[in-house]
Order: structure tokens, then C-alpha cells, then sequence
């Protein structure tokens, strides 16, 4: 990148909206209190609606609301859509190295950083104007009622971008995955919980637990209702799915290490199963929203490359009817070429994304051997020497993260295919982000009362 360049990019950077870093350490009760406040905050959000609705509403996200948050019809419509895009964006820029950044230095991570929130700023002005212009709120005849949703969409995709700016700064964990979390968790217990009676049918409770309690008391269990109606099979898969991932969550390979400073002093370094966490899953769910999302577009004005969709907003032929996962075991029975074609495409990506993501964010081989040199440890027998650390993490950290990816791709799609609550998408990245979230506050804790073994623990 010539001087020139960087010059420009530096004074671009000073007038993006930053969130400070705290001058001094916080501690974890106070970590905690923000995480909880932008979490408050994105409920509030959640209800504002949007201002110059004129006619039916259509949800270009439907198929997975759950795990691109917020709420359809308000001013956090778009959701981490444009965070999250522009991270792919960035990361297929970066790993095919069309545009070189130097992620060792702290300079090129600030302007590889910088770069990816410009993007996503445009990205939620565009999303918007896409969503608007689309046609998902009605069209407005006034060119300044039309610019102003617009703009109500895009500010909201900017607060969801500071928020979780503010958590990752001043809060507990990453910010877009405690409002997937939050968001999953609260359609799950909706679905499954909920006293409140079906707008389609007044007889029936849309919650599947006390539905099925009510039709045992009537001595005609139901175990599958039909329809949009979450039945109580669903909830058997969503536990299913649950069980396994927290499973999943405690597999990992541990490495025996040594201090060289202190004989005797001995360690171990652990590799997880699912090493690159869900990060692949959220990065094809994603990228399968942005397909559908220009689709829309595209078939708004007659132009039906990507497919076309059926009169409930569902895809109906093309790629992005194959892009689209089969919400039931009914619909997989009857249409098994599509769930086929679905699950070779969405693993094919998973595991794309968890071998680009351990590579761009220090997770792999050469970075892992650096930090444990630089720790002091060494593995027993072998001299204290970088490259055999590299070696021996070459053989089990690349593979790992691919059967990991594969893993995670298949268990989603698995959990969309039985219909699980909140998605199949959604429930697995709910519980791992919430296991994660777990194991990094016992960390904390233990880091907070030991702090000569903080840096140890990183």
C-alpha cells in the first residue's frame, strides 16, 4: 500500500465513530453491567417501530431472523446484517490477498479494522436503501418520507455497530453474539412456552409444551401439528441439538507442555473440536442472507437470475430455492435433491470460513507457536525451539478446525432440517456462544482471583 494511500486511509479513519478503550482495566462485575445495559438498550430498540409504513410488511430476512437479530418493522430491521457482512467481506479481501494487510503489526490490524467499519457504514446505508426501495414497508409516494426510512434503517444498523463496539471495548464477550443469543433465546421460549392463543386458529396455544400438555389432558396427544405451529417433536430435536453441542463444546486435544524457566512446572495447551467456535456457521448464514436479500431486489424488477419467490415470500425456483434450508421433516422427505444440494453447499462454506477465520485472527500454527514461546513453554522431550512448536501444531490445529467447520455446518443443517426452535442455526449458535460465554467467565473469575496466572490463561 503506497504512502499516499495510507495517508488518506488514516484521515478517513479520525472521522469514523470510535468507542475509547478504558484507561485502566475494568473488572468483571462492571464488564458484566455493560454487557447488560447495550442488551437492555437493544430490546428498547427492538419495539421502536419503523416511522412511514404504508403497506404489508415482508420480512426479506424470515428465514433467518433468528440469527440475524432484531426485529422486523423497527428500526433494527437490518440487524448485525451489515456487521457481519462486511466482516465476510473482509475476510474473502484479506485471505485471497486482493488487498494485503499486515495482521502481525498493530498498524495493519488498525487499518484492517478501519477499513472493515467503513465498509460496514456503507453497507448499512445500503442494506437500507435495498429494504426501502424493495419495496418491504410499502412505497411511499414521497421522495422524502422514502429517504427518511432510509435513513431510520440505517441508523439502526449504526447502533447495532457502536453497541457492540461498546461491549467488545467496555463489556463481556463480542456484542453480535450476545444479541444472537438474546434474540434466539427469546423465540425459543416463545415458541416453546407461550400461553398466548394462535391468531389462525383462537383453539390452540402457539407455545408447543403447554399445546401438547393440553391435548394429553384431553386424552388425544398431539406430537405433530403442522402447519407454523411449533410442535412438541421440535422441541425433543431442540433439546437433541442442545445435548450435542455441549458435548461437542468439551471435546478438544490437549498438548502436553513444560515451563523452561521452572523444572517440574508442567502444563497443557488444548486444542477444541470445534476450534474456529460457530464463527462458520454465522459467516454462511450470512452469506446466504445477502444472496437472498438481492434476489429480492433483483426479482422486484422482473429480474429472476438468482430465482423467484412464492406469494408468502418464500423461495420458490433457482439458486436461492437451493440456498434455502427445508424447515421440516415432511418438506425433507418430499424435496431430498434440494436438502442435498443445501447441505453440500452450507458445509462446503463452513468449512471455508473456519480455516480463513483461525488464519486471520492468529488462531493458526505459526501464531499459537509464537505466543507459547514467548510464554515460556516448550513441549517435553524436544528442545525449546519455535519451529517444532509450529511442527507439532501444524498436525493436529489445521485438520481440527476443517473436521470442526464440517461439524458445526452439518449439526445446523441437521437441526433446520427437524425444525428445531429458533432454527437449526439458531439453537446451535445460541448454545455454543452461551457455553462459550460460560467458560470465559470461570476464566475471568479465575483471573481476577489469580492474577500472576492471567497472562498464562490469555
Amino acid at each position: 500500500m503506497s504512502a499516499a494511500v495510507e495517508g488518506l486511509q488514516q484521515s478517513i479513519f479520525r472521522f469514523l465513530p470510535e468507542v475509547t478503550l478504558p484507561k485502566k482495566r475494568i473488572n468483571l462485575k462492571k464488564r458484566l453491567i455493560w454487557s447488560g445495559l447495550m442488551l437492555f438498550i437493544y430490546f428498547i430498540l427492538a419495539e421502536i417501530p419503523i416511522y412511514g409504513v404504508t403497506g404489508s410488511q415482508i420480512d426479506y430476512f424470515a428465514g433467518l431472523r433468528a440469527i440475524m437479530a432484531g426485529e422486523n418493522g423497527s428500526i433494527l430491521t437490518l440487524g448485525i446484517g451489515p456487521v457481519v457482512t462486511a466482516g465476510i467481506i473482509m475476510q474473502l479481501l484479506a485471505g485471497s490477498e486482493i488487498i494485503k494487510f499486515d495482521l502481525s503489526s498493530p498498524k495493519g490490524k488498525a487499518s484492517f479494522q478501519g477499513t472493515q467499519k467503513i465498509l460496514a457504514i456503507f453497507l448499512c446505508f445500503f442494506e437500507a436503501a435495498i429494504w426501502i426501495l424493495g419495496g418491504a414497508f410499502g412505497r411511499p409516494d414521497s421522495s422524502f418520507l422514502l429517504g427518511f426510512m432510509i435513513l431510520q434503517l440505517a441508523i439502526g444498523g449504526l447502533l447495532v455497530l457502536m453497541m457492540d463496539e461498546v461491549v467488545t471495548k467496555w463489556g463481556f464477550g463480542s456484542g453480535i453474539s450476545l444479541f444472537i443469543a438474546a434474540n434466539v433465546s427469546q423465540r425459543i421460549l416463545w415458541e416453546a412456552f407461550s400461553f398466548a392463543k394462535s391468531p389462525i386458529n383462537p383453539d390452540e396455544f402457539i407455545g408447543a409444551i403447554p399445546a401438547f400438555v393440553k391435548s394429553f389432558i384431553d386424552g388425544q396427544p398431539v406430537w405433530v401439528r403442522g402447519g407454523l405451529l411449533p410442535d412438541i417433536t421440535q422441541v425433543f430435536f431442540t433439546l437433541l441439538v442442545f445435548l450435542i453441542v455441549v458435548y461437542a463444546e468439551g471435546m478438544r486435544l490437549e498438548i502436553p507442555l513444560s515451563y523452561g524457566k521452572f523444572r517440574g512446572a508442567r502444563g497443557r495447551y488444548p486444542i477444541k473440536f470445534l476450534y474456529a467456535s460457530n464463527i462458520p456457521v454465522i459467516l454462511a448464514a450470512a452469506l446466504f442472507a445477502n444472496v437472498q436479500l438481492f434476489a429480492r431486489v433483483l426479482t422486484s424488477r422482473g429480474i429472476n437470475w438468482l430465482g423467484t419467490f412464492n406469494e408468502f415470500g418464500g423461495a420458490k425456483s433457482g439458486l436461492i430455492y437451493y440456498l434455502t434450508p427445508p424447515h421440516s421433516l415432511e418438506v425433507l422427505i418430499n424435496e431430498p435433491l434440494r436438502a442435498i444440494i443445501y447441505l453440500v453447499i452450507f458445509i462446503a462454506l463452513c468449512a471455508m470460513f473456519a480455516v480463513l477465520w483461525i488464519d486471520l485472527t492468529g488462531m493458526g500454527p505459526k501464531e499459537v507457536a509464537k505466543k507459547l514461546q514467548g510464554s515460556g513453554m516448550q513441549i517435553p522431550g524436544f528442545r525449546r525451539d519455535i519451529r517444532i512448536l509450529e511442527k507439532v501444531l501444524d498436525r493436529y490445529i489445521p485438520p481440527i478446525t476443517l473436521m470442526g467447520g464440517i461439524f458445526v455446518g452439518l449439526l445446523a443443517a441437521f437441526a433446520d432440517f427437524t425444525g428445531a426452535l429458533g432454527t437449526g442455526t439458531g439453537i446451535l449458535l445460541t448454545v455454543g456462544i452461551v457455553y462459550r460465554m460460560y467458560e470465559e467467565l470461570a476464566k475471568e473469575q479465575m483471573g481476577e482471583m489469580m492474577p500472576a496466572f492471567r497472562q498464562f490463561l490469555g
